[in-house]
């Protein structure tokens, strides 16, 4: 209880009197209240309002206001009946809320968040530990950043994406989304599309409608296919099989039909890649097996041998081949009908050309060829022969030309092919190359 002014004067009590800060009256300003000495108290009021400079308490601390930062505790409950907008929210201890609690911004929980009525949250939720549903709960979206653990069942009707899953009892999905690793140690049902951009499961997996991969996928373990199968969707797609062992148990035997069925060949031309052919190709045919071919020359024809190499050509024993393959052999066979002058066959070498390049001619030293002249006294009376054969390995699947040539290094000299030149018209051979192709 205050001290009493009864029996005291207003000179010896005036000081400790409150008034205005001006000694007017109230207005609609405020004004800070002084004693009579002129001291400003920290209370300022009008006709319209109340204001304090300082700290605002009542009964000590059951109510306090700080006035450098407005910070404000209520020791006992606080009862909102009407409408409250919080920017941000912290509880140091245990918070109840009996009915609905809508956040339209962040919420951060460091303890036990208890909600015993429906609770709505229409913006992000951050949780910094565990969130532990013991109940069943309906999410229209979810988004975890950490870990999860829910020990009944989830039911999600939207949209859900998880940076991190792992699921230990049964848990049906209408839509998922997994952007990093998901765990899944027990049955996965999903009955919705769900796009996964990484998957590792270590359990049975059971998808009942379409599974989509938009990533790279690798299967450690063995993988069964009870369905139809595709692979790739474009000619550019690459399928690789590292394995050996390839099987088709279950495959049908049917009638070859030699025009039309096809097999599957590695092409060791193109990286080893498997290529399809018709049955037919690979069995001997007019297009792939191997050829022969000749020229007969069967008139009377005369040469001049030339002393520069490879000579002259014998024009009328020329022929062209074009091989199967380039590992394909050639196997040249010249049979030459011709007679002389005297002493002079003895200075007649033979060479042969392929595109104009000698094959078969001698390494040694000296005068060389492929072959000779065949020496006779009195050739000219007299047909000669000489017969060339040479296994030639032209390295070439385009056309191959073969040429004779006559090379009388020593002395320019005549050859008479097909014919004795003192013979007469009784006596007329001829003269053949014949090529024989011979598969590697």
């Amino acid at each position: 209880m205050g001290t009493p002014l009864t029996g005291s004067t207003v000179a010896s009590t005036y000081t400790g009197l409150l008034k205005t800060t001006d000694n007017a009256t109230l207005t609609s300003s405020l004004k800070a209240l002084s004693d009579g000495s002129g001291n400003d108290s920290a209370l300022q009021v009008s006709t319209t309002a109340v204001n304090s400079n300082g700290d605002f308490s009542v009964a000590g601390s059951k109510f306090t206001v700080a006035s450098a930062s407005g910070n404000t505790a209520v020791a006992g409950t606080l009862a909102v009946t009407g409408a409250t907008s919080l920017s941000s929210l912290t509880t140091s201890g245990n918070a109840t809320i009996g009915g609905t609690l809508g956040i339209t911004g962040g919420l951060t929980i460091p303890g036990t968040l208890s909600v015993t009525g429906a609770s709505t949250l229409t913006g992000a939720v951050g949780m910094g530990s565990t969130l532990n549903v013991t109940g069943a709960s309906t999410l229209a979206s979810l988004g975890v950043t950490g870990a999860a653990t829910v020990g009944t069942t989830l039911g999600v009707t939207g949209l859900s994406t998880l940076a991190s899953l792992a699921v230990t009892g049964a848990s049906t999905l209408d839509s998922l989304a997994v952007t990093n690793a998901a765990t899944i140690g027990t049955t996965l049902g999903v009955t919705g599309l769900s796009t996964l951009a990484s998957l590792s499961v270590t359990g049975a997996a059971t998808v009942g409608s379409t599974l989509g991969v938009t990533g790279n996928t690798t299967l450690s373990g063995d993988l069964a296919a009870n369905g139809n199968t595709t692979l790739g969707n474009a000619g550019t797609d690459t399928l690789t099989l590292n394995s050996d062992n390839i099987t088709a148990p279950n495959l049908s035997t049917v009638t070859v039909d030699l025009a039309n069925d096809k097999v599957l060949i590695t092409d060791a031309n193109d990286s080893s890649k498997v290529k399809l052919v018709t049955v037919g190709s690979i069995g001997i045919n007019s297009s792939n097996a191997p050829q022969c071919a000749q020229q007969v020359a069967d008139d009377r024809y005369n040469y001049t041998g030339s002393l520069t190499g490879p000579g002259t050509e014998i024009t009328s024993v020329t022929r062209s081949i074009t091989p199967r393959s380039t590992s394909s052999k050639i196997l040249v066979s010249i049979v030459l009908n011709y007679s002389a002058l005297v002493n002079a066959s003895q200075f007649i070498l033979f060479r042969v050309t392929r595109n104009g390049t000698e094959i078969g001619t001698s390494i040694g030293t000296g005068q060389k060829g492929i072959a000779s002249g065949s020496y006779e006294d009195g050739e000219v009376n007299a047909i000669n022969n000489t017969k060339i054969e040479f296994l030639d390995s032209p390295s070439s699947s385009t056309s191959t030309t073969y040429k004779v040539h006559i090379f009388t290094p020593l002395s320019v000299t005549n050859l008479y092919l097909n014919y004795a030149i003192n013979g007469g018209s009784s006596f007329t051979t001829i003269s053949t190359m014949t090529l024989q192709e011979f598969f590697a």
